[in-house]
């Protein structure tokens, strides 16, 4: 996650009026104040107190408030911790007072990216809910993977490489490692991978190739949206807990840029509307088992 922006804040100084020149140089102390209280907050996020961050932020927009590094502050500690529906609120403060803001105007084109997503990559169940299809990136990734290794494979052999031509258990290697390993993983990720994830009126069903997780809402206890208390490495996960011994706890990837799932705004909110106490927590205090677990 990006938290250190590099933008002047933009303040209306107040009290009585002065010439052009006083008031500039008013503006102008007031910025470098509220800035240094930003730095130090900037401080605090790095400790990953994000709770002691966002009181500070607080009581510091109540002094400016159209202090855009502060407001930008705020709406990226509630995309960390995955409070979107309070990120695009202060975004839209953000656009309120700059029109122009490119920060402001990137975060709504992904929004609008994400309103696609849900419609081309979603559709409604015939008995009620919803289908959210999986986008498998790992396996893209590895297929493409195997494809260079393919081509490179081809292009030792091809050359008539003197290593290779003498050494036929070099031959086996290069095929090994070049061609028959990524297959193997892709083979792998093609059966592990999350294909699609429905929202019903019962429950929430997570689909692999060849089996379907059920998770009633009857037997869940808790939902998590789980977070790295280190703000550098933005790590989000969807965590699903059963109270039932039998179902195993589901520990979904959530991030921005390596989750499977698509129209992740919309899912959660179709989470919300059978499931309405999602809990934001960090990592390392939700209470996962290291046995039956379910990770994607």
């Amino acid at each position: 996650m990006e938290i250190i922006f590099n933008h002047s804040t933009h303040l209306s100084p107040s009290g009585t009026k002065r010439g052009i020149s006083g008031t500039k140089d008013r503006c102008s102390v007031a910025d470098k104040l509220l800035m240094k209280h930003v730095n130090a907050i900037k401080e605090i996020v790095a400790q990953g107190q994000f709770e002691e961050a966002h009181e500070a932020l607080a009581d510091l927009l109540e002094l400016g408030p159209h202090n855009m590094d502060a407001l930008k502050l705020k709406a990226a500690l509630f995309e960390h911790v995955g409070r979107f529906e309070d990120e695009d609120i202060v975004w839209r403060r953000i656009i309120e007072i700059d029109g122009e803001d490119e920060d402001a105007i990137q975060f709504f084109q992904r929004s609008q990216l994400e309103d696609r997503e849900h419609y081309y990559f979603t559709d409604p169940l015939p008995g009620g809910g919803r289908r959210f299809l999986a986008y498998p990136r790992a396996l893209i990734g590895v297929s493409f993977a195997g494809l260079i290794g393919c081509v490179m494979f081809l292009l030792l052999t091809r050359s008539g490489s003197q290593i290779l031509a003498n050494s036929p258990s070099g031959v086996l290697f290069a095929f090994l490692m070049l061609v028959v390993s990524p297959w193997f993983a892709i083979i792998y990720l093609y059966v592990r991978t999350i294909r699609s994830i429905n929202i019903t009126k019962t429950g929430l069903e997570v689909s692999t190739r060849f089996k379907t997780f059920l998770y009633p809402w009857t037997s869940i206890s808790n939902i998590y949206l789980a977070h790295s208390p280190d703000p550098l490495r933005h790590e989000l996960r969807l965590v699903v807990l059963a109270n039932e011994p039998a179902i195993p706890s589901l520990n979904i990837d959530f991030g921005e840029g390596t989750s499977a799932v698509r129209a992740r705004r919309h899912l959660l909110q179709g989470i919300r509307d059978h499931f309405h106490d999602v809990r934001y927590e960090r990592l390392s205090t939700v209470p996962l088992q290291r046995k039956g677990i379910l990770k994607f």
